[in-house]
Order: C-alpha cells, then sequence, then structure tokens
C-alpha cells in the first residue's frame, strides 16, 4: 500500500464555515477519483508546526497515487489553503501493540535528516525512534517510513507516524517520558552534538475515525 499526507495551514482569515466547506469539497473531490482509505481530519490543539488539516491516504501503489495525484493536490489547493506540506512513501518498520484496535489519535511527526548524514548514523537514529513503543504504553501502533517525495517548505526524509489511547497522550506521556527526552531528543537538540536534525519539524495530530496503521 502507497501512503500519501499532506498537513493543510489555512489562512488566518479561513472561519469555520469556509474550513468546512474545503473538508466537504476535497473529500468528495478525494473519493471521486477513487483510494483505498482516506482520512481527512482538523488537527487538534499542542501541535507544533501541525497545520490546521491531516489529510492522510493510502493507495495500492505508486502507480495509482501518480494516475490521482493532479488531481487530489489541485482538490487541496482551495484558496484557503495558505500552504500545504506532505510526504510520499512506503510504510516502512512498524507494528501494533497486542490487543489495540481502539485507537483515538493519530499523529504524524515529519522530519528531514540533514544531508550527508552517514547512513550508520541514520539507522541508529531510526532504531532510538523505533524503541518508543517498547515504553510508552499509550503508543498503540506506530510506523517508520523513509520518504520517496516531500512537498512544502522542508524536503521531508522521514514520517513517524503512531495512533494513540487519546489526545491527552501524547501530549502528556509521549512528551514527559523519558526515553523521549534522554534517548530521542539527542537527535533533534542543537546543543547535543549528535544531533542530525536541525530544520523544524512538523508534530501533527488528529482524531481517528479508524485505524490507520496496518496490522503486520
Amino acid at each position: 500500500m502507497y501512503n500519501v499526507t499532506r498537513v493543510v495551514h489555512f489562512t488566518e482569515a479561513a472561519d469555520a464555515i469556509a474550513r468546512d466547506e474545503y473538508v466537504n469539497n476535497a473529500r468528495h473531490a478525494i473519493l471521486a477519483v477513487g483510494v483505498k482509505r482516506l482520512l481527512i481530519a482538523p488537527t487538534l490543539p499542542g501541535v507544533i508546526n501541525g497545520g490546521d488539516l491531516i489529510v492522510h491516504l493510502q493507495l495500492t501503489d505508486t502507480a495509482s497515487w501518480r494516475n490521482r495525484a493532479d488531481d487530489i493536490d489541485s482538490a487541496l489547493s482551495q484558496p484557503i489553503a495558505d500552504r500545504v506540506d506532505g510526504v510520499e512513501y512506503y510504510p516502512g518498520l512498524g507494528g501494533r501493540g497486542p490487543g489495540q484496535h481502539s485507537s483515538r489519535l493519530y499523529r504524524a511527526l515529519l522530519l528531514r535528516v540533514e544531508s550527508g548524514t552517514p547512513d550508520s548514523v541514520v539507522q541508529r537514529f531510526e532504531r532510538d525512534l523505533l524503541r518508543m513503543p517498547e515504553h510508552i504504553s499509550s503508543i498503540t501502533a506506530w510506523q517508520l517510513s523513509r520518504v520517496d517525495a516531500a512537498l512544502g517548505r522542508q524536503r521531508w526524509t522521514h514520517v513517524f507516524e503512531q495512533e494513540f489511547t487519546d489526545h491527552g497522550a501524547v501530549t502528556g506521556q509521549y512528551l514527559d517520558h523519558p526515553i523521549h527526552w534522554s534517548v530521542v531528543d539527542r537527535w533533534f537538540d542543537p546543543e547535543c552534538t549528535d544531533i542530525i536534525v536541525r530544520d523544524r519539524v512538523c508534530h501533527t495530530f488528529c482524531e481517528l475515525d479508524d485505524l490507520v496503521i496496518p496490522d503486520r
């Protein structure tokens, strides 16, 4: 399954009526061209550079996306969209906790690893990210993928997706957990010599109407 995620940033003038109209128009346009899975939902309080709307698509393969990309991105380019960030990718390593099929929140972290970083270092970074679900009980499913193509101001290289039990879990247990600030943060911290993610990340999340990350 090929995945596409778009993060829409609305203009300051976009009111609730205009946003609802945007979502309805985008949903109808995307469903009309056909996708296997569509999640389209407003972001929740606490996102960082996370925009106003998450649009997540799953399609059969790259060719299916290429055949629909222009129509879908055109549907998202309505006047109230100030800018759109995005990534396109095949799913990487991931998993789901035993019996965890009642997730209520979807989170995506878009990031760019500094160009020229040795692959051995990138692999250590990826292993550290994938250690987090072992320690954070509110992560019910996870998936770390390398990006094929990026859209927006940053040339994103990775997308780290998770499903959580609820909103409080991602703003509380996840961000405050020692595995986060003592192991993973060193890759992002400008005061640490291990830093390889220097650009501002896109930390965004929304309510979940159905599971996004597949069982393995």
